[in-house]
């Protein structure tokens, strides 16, 4: 990996000992002498080393490493050491928590894809290589629905063809949607101004 594919990319970091979400925020560059990615300084509320997972959202994958923070602050940034990324099998099976909107912009209704008037709106929890969990009210869907999610993401737009395997409540107005992913089209900002 270079700093062209890494500069500006949204970086997820939580703290290795109890899991919590310590910045999220973008890589400002990337070293590879050191193998090391530069967040703001104001990324993080406490500077001090910590133990960390980071995930990197690149522009055709996830990137998931082990690393360490010292809290040391040059230039207003704050650099972000990074060891051997994990195995790509371990990647499949792993959640990684991505809080975002999105919209279900059609349905499967008798074997067909029915295109919505009005696009539903979703909240997604978290996202691995074959799934994705939603948030959404109380009686959107049942097991066995399937439909297309929209998510507009800085490179452009991806849409995700899902079955609800899994419901669970989260409170009496909402309920959580675990989603197989059987189908995904990736439309590119740049690819969408070529077509104009």
């Amino acid at each position: 990996m270079n700093e062209n594919d890494l500069k500006n990319r949204r970086i997820l970091i939580k703290n290795a000992e109890d899991g919590q979400v310590i910045a999220d925020t973008k890589i400002l560059r990337f070293d590879s002498l050191t193998n090391s990615a530069h967040i703001g300084a104001d990324s993080l509320r406490e500077r001090r080393y910590y133990n960390i997972s980071a995930y990197i959202f690149a522009e055709d994958c996830l990137y998931e490493y082990d690393g360490t923070i010292r809290g040391v602050l040059v230039d207003n940034e704050i650099e972000v050491f990074l060891g051997r990324s994990r195995e790509k099998e371990d990647r499949v099976r792993t959640r990684y928590p991505v809080a975002m909107d999105g919209d279900i912009v059609s349905v499967y209704a008798g074997g067909k894809k029915v295109r919505l008037r009005r696009p539903m709106c979703m909240r997604t929890i978290n996202m691995s290589a074959s799934g994705v969990l939603l948030q959404a009210d109380c009686g959107c869907f049942h097991i066995g629905d399937s439909f297309t999610l929209q998510l507009a993401v800085e490179e452009g737009e991806i849409e995700l063809d899902c079955e609800i395997v899994r419901i669970q409540n989260v409170t009496m107005l909402t309920e959580e949607y675990g989603c197989r992913i059987f189908e995904i089209w990736i439309e590119r900002k740049n690819d969408r101004k070529n077509t104009e």
